[in-house]
Parts: structure tokens; C-alpha cells; sequence
């Protein structure tokens, strides 16, 4: 699965912005405080950066951006690296919208958790990317109750699994992970060889043709 993808498309005008409470949204802003001190050691222009790159890569609308703040203010800490990953990850591996994709708190788990629980569902035939049309075969979980519950939960509930069943899988996907990543270390090493064997015969071509002016 790449990385980088395409940008989702942009809501309608107008979509997402209705008008708040303002009490409501102090309360909001005070528990965000509480639950997260250290934001408020950031300054102006980190959040301004990372609520900016939320409309502009994820196609967030503003109320949106609010919401994930609020909920997950750890985002502000993180790189937008990472973030976009994790957004590109939800949209296009998982076909989650942003509407969803807000309350989904895959914002709050790892890139390993958030991987380890999807492919693990998708495996045991529990999850299925949507079509083109947003149509499955079967009914795929709650986001919310993919990544916002415990283990304990999630196996019982979700997943319906053991807890051993989950932590085999865990270990063979890091193998999988581990074998794929030698794999592309040495695709790259045969092209690099490639590229200097190439090089070598080019300046082999170049002195021969140097020798025959010579002579």
C-alpha cells in the first residue's frame, strides 16, 4: 500500500460549519487543558500549522478540525508526516470518509495499532474495503469501536477472537513486515549495482573511443 495518494475530494461550500455554543466550546476547550496540559505550551503558529495542514492534505472542514483537536489533542505534537499517513491510511486502505474518520480516534492510536487491528479484522474476514459505489459484501464495524476500545473489548466484541489468536498474528505481521523491508533493501542494492555496472560500462564505451582518436 503507498503512502501517497491522490487528495480526497473537497466537501460542498458551506458543509460542516454550523454556528457553536460558545459556552459549550469553552467547556470543550477547558476539559482539552485538563486532559493535555502541555498545550498550552505551544504557540500560535504550531497549531495554526497543524490545523492548516488538516483542510488543506485531509480536506477537514473547520468544524472538523475543531472536533479532532478537541478529542485528540496529541495531534499537535505529532509530526503531519505521520498524520497524513495515518488520514491516507483510513480514507484509502479503509475507506473511511472524514465525517467518520473524526470520530474514528485513529488519531489517538499508533500507525502500528491502527494497521495490527484493521489487517487483523480484514484477515479474519471481518472488515472489507468498500467499493468505488461505498458498498460492501458485509457489514464492516464502527470505526469508533475499531480503535477507540480496549483489547479486551475489541477481541470479544469486535473481532471476535483470542487473545493468542491476536498476538500470533501481531508477531507474523512484524516478520512480514521485517521480510518485506529486506526485500526492498535489496532491490535497491541490485539497482544501485545496476546503475554503477551501467556507469562503469559507459566509461569503459567513453576510453575506447578516446584510444581509437589516439590512434
Amino acid at each position: 500500500w503507498s503512502r501517497r495518494r491522490t487528495a480526497p475530494p473537497r466537501p460542498a461550500p458551506g458543509c460542516g460549519h454550523e454556528p457553536e455554543d460558545a459556552g459549550g466550546a469553552a467547556g470543550r476547550l477547558q476539559r482539552v487543558v485538563v486532559h493535555c496540559p502541555h498545550i498550552l505550551n505551544l504557540t500560535a503558529k504550531q497549531v495554526n500549522n497543524t490545523v492548516r495542514f488538516f483542510k488543506d492534505k485531509c480536506i477537514f472542514t473547520g468544524q472538523q478540525v475543531t472536533e479532532i483537536l478537541q478529542t485528540s489533542p496529541n495531534v499537535l505534537f505529532e509530526k503531519c508526516e505521520e498524520l497524513e499517513y495515518k488520514f491516507q491510511f483510513a480514507y484509502f486502505r479503509m475507506g473511511i470518509k472524514q465525517a467518520e474518520i473524526v470520530n474514528s480516534g485513529i488519531f489517538r492510536v499508533s500507525m502500528e495499532e491502527l494497521r495490527q487491528r484493521h489487517i487483523f479484522l480484514e484477515r479474519l474476514g471481518r472488515y472489507q474495503t468498500p467499493d468505488k459505489k461505498g458498498q460492501t459484501q458485509i457489514i464492516n464495524p464502527k470505526p469508533k469501536a475499531i480503535f477507540t476500545t480496549t483489547e479486551d473489548y475489541f477481541l470479544a466484541k469486535v473481532a471476535m477472537s483470542s487473545w493468542e489468536e491476536f498476538d500470533t498474528f501481531k508477531k507474523l505481521l512484524r516478520r512480514e513486515e521485517m521480510e518485506k523491508e529486506l526485500e526492498n533493501q535489496e532491490d535497491r542494492g541490485t539497482s544501485a549495482e545496476q546503475s554503477d555496472s551501467e556507469e562503469d560500462e559507459e566509461l569503459s564505451d567513453i576510453e575506447d573511443e578516446g584510444l581509437s582518436l589516439v590512434k
